[in-house]
C-alpha cells in the first residue's frame, strides 16, 4: 500500500515536471514575444456585428446582400476590425453599407458558427436617420413584417427577428438565460 502511494507520487512529479519547466520558461520570455507565440498557437476566428432594427410597427430592417447567393436577404451587419468596439463597429458597418445611421441599444444575441470560425454579436438597434444608398455589398433595404418576408432569408435571421420582437414587447424574462434557438445547419445559439 505504501509503495503504491509512492509510485503515484513519482508519476505525478514526472507529469508535473514538464508543465512547471514550461511555466518557468514562459515567465522568462518577454511579453511582446509571448503575445506573438500566443497569436501563432491560438485559434483564429472572425467577429461579426449585426443590427436588428425594428420600426414602430414591429417590422424588421433587412438588406439584400449582393454576395450571398443562398440567402440574399438578411439582418444587416459586417465584420469588426481588429480592436474595434462592437457597438461602434455595428454602427459603422450599417452606415458604410447603406447610408443609414443607427444607434445600438443593447446586445440581443451572441452566437456563432463553429464550422466558419465565426462569432456574431447581434445588437438591438434603432434607426436614427440617413438615406439609403446602394453599395457594393447591399443592393436594397426595406422593413418587412415577419409574415411577409422577401424571398430567401437566412432561417437564423428569422429566428433572431422573432426573438427581438419578443424582447421589445417585454415577453422575454430572466435574461441572460433565454431559450436556445437552433440556427440553420442545426447549430445551437444562445439568445439573450
Amino acid at each position: 500500500m505504501h509503495s503504491d502511494r509512492c509510485g503515484r507520487g513519482q508519476a505525478m512529479k514526472r507529469t508535473r515536471f514538464p508543465v512547471l519547466w514550461l511555466l518557468r520558461l514562459w515567465r522568462r520570455i518577454p511579453g511582446r514575444l509571448q503575445g506573438s507565440i500566443e497569436w501563432l498557437l491560438l485559434p483564429k476566428f472572425l467577429v461579426g456585428a449585426m443590427a436588428v432594427v425594428l420600426d414602430a410597427d414591429g417590422r424588421i430592417l433587412l438588406f439584400r446582400h449582393t454576395y450571398r447567393n443562398d440567402y440574399p436577404w438578411g439582418i444587416p451587419g459586417g465584420w469588426l476590425r481588429a480592436g474595434e468596439d462592437p457597438i461602434e463597429g455595428v454602427e459603422r458597418e450599417i452606415l458604410e453599407e447603406s447610408g443609414f445611421r443607427i444607434k445600438a441599444l443593447h446586445p440581443l444575441v451572441v452566437g456563432g458558427d463553429r464550422s466558419l470560425r465565426r462569432l456574431d454579436l447581434i445588437f438591438l438597434c434603432e434607426l436614427e436617420g440617413g438615406t439609403f444608398h446602394a453599395s457594393a455589398e447591399v443592393s436594397d433595404a426595406s422593413f418587412f413584417a415577419l409574415d411577409e418576408l422577401p424571398g430567401r432569408v437566412e432561417p437564423f435571421h428569422v429566428q433572431v427577428a422573432a426573438y427581438a420582437r419578443k424582447v421589445v414587447a417585454g415577453e422575454v424574462v430572466g435574461q441572460p438565460r433565454a431559450p436556445a434557438l437552433v440556427a440553420s445547419g442545426g447549430k445551437e445559439c444562445r439568445m439573450g
